[in-house]
């Protein structure tokens, strides 16, 4: 170290001595000090005061999940989808890199307003090697996979919790602290009548219902997330969800779900993304790059739902055709995992 500091010093004498010793002292702090047991006491207590007043709770969310002030916050995230049959293990299906924007704005009284906009591109599982066509383990059917875009959608986080106009979306559970982190789960369900009816979509529609059930979790470094000081800080995101099978899977009503394992965190910006993953999502969903273009809402499933009319109407949906004949569903001991 001596060596290397010396070698600096030599380097920088244009810059001055003082200059040099602070940039020589910056380039060798590490990460604070994990708090200690009094310290970590005292952040709980600070908390709890905290969570005790509705206004403060919600400016609490709003500094982790996203920004006090008049700000716009993005996320990637990494989402791993597997297919639950109803028995046997989780089947790895595909992956989905996933960003996120949202224009976080307060309103009044603790509320926040915020426009969620959010796209995705499939991959093989596991990997960034993206794909426009997968095949299905459980019918040996290859199926077309549409890239998603959902946006904008309006959404108000406010301390009236899930009352009345200030409700959450989604609603955030008991935050709690655990070690030197504060984490903020939420919960969403949804039970909707699909509007894929089975008797005349067949393998497309899941049933007369659509269940979705999904869990995200923020959390942030606990000196961070109560500094009433700071607007926004960097949080950990993770998810996992429950859900109806998506109609292109062409699993019909046959027993079980897919199930999401995500994770990721907030971002700076689009330079944040490996180049790679940038020149896919520049590729398959250009939108996010064009806020102020994309003004109407987009919705992933109401889209695939027309283009499903749409071929009916043309004459040429698969499942019309007089020679089609649904794929079996296999069972979970006779699919080779991928």
């Amino acid at each position: 170290m001596s060596n290397r500091i010396g070698g600096f010093f030599r380097k920088t004498r244009g810059i001055g001595l003082l200059a040099a010793a602070s940039l020589a002292l910056a380039s060798c702090q590490q990460a604070p000090e994990p708090l200690s047991p009094a310290e970590l006491e005292e952040k709980r207590a600070e908390l709890a005061n905290i969570l005790d007043d509705p206004i403060k709770r919600s400016n609490l969310i709003a500094r982790i999940m996203g920004s006090t002030e008049e700000a716009e916050r993005h996320a990637f995230m990494k989402f791993h989808i597997f297919g639950y049959a109803g028995d046997g293990n989780l089947i790895p299906f595909f992956t989905m890199n996933n960003y996120i924007i949202q224009e976080w704005s307060p309103d009044e009284n603790g509320v926040f307003n915020v426009t969620h906009r959010e796209v995705a591109y499939y991959s093989k599982f596991d990997t960034n090697e993206a794909i426009d066509e997968w095949e299905n383990p459980l019918t040996g059917e290859t199926i077309k996979l549409p890239h998603f875009v959902l946006g904008p959608v309006p959404r108000q986080y406010g301390p009236g919790l899930g009352e009345g106009a200030d409700s959450f979306a989604p609603d955030p559970l008991n935050i709690t602290m655990i070690g030197d982190r504060v984490y903020v789960p939420t919960l969403t369900r949804l039970t909707v009548p699909n509007s894929l009816q089975p008797e005349e979509w067949g393998v497309y529609s899941s049933g007369e219902t659509v269940y979705w059930d999904s869990m995200l979790v923020f959390s942030a470094d606990a000196r961070d997330a109560l500094d009433e000081t700071k607007t926004h800080v960097p949080a950990e995101i993770h998810m996992q969800n429950l859900i109806s099978w998506a109609p292109y899977l062409k699993l019909g009503q046959s027993p079980g779900r897919t199930m999401v394992r995500a994770y990721g965190q907030h971002i700076s910006g689009y330079d944040d993304l490996p180049a790679d993953i940038r020149a896919n999502f520049e590729k398959y969903t250009p939108e996010i790059f064009d806020l102020e273009s994309w003004t109407d809402l987009r919705m992933d499933a109401a889209e695939l739902a027309m283009s499903l009319m749409a071929q009916r109407e043309a004459g040429t949906l698969d499942i019309d055709q007089p020679d089609y004949v649904a794929p079996r569903i296999k069972r979970f001991d006779e699919v080779v995992i991928p």
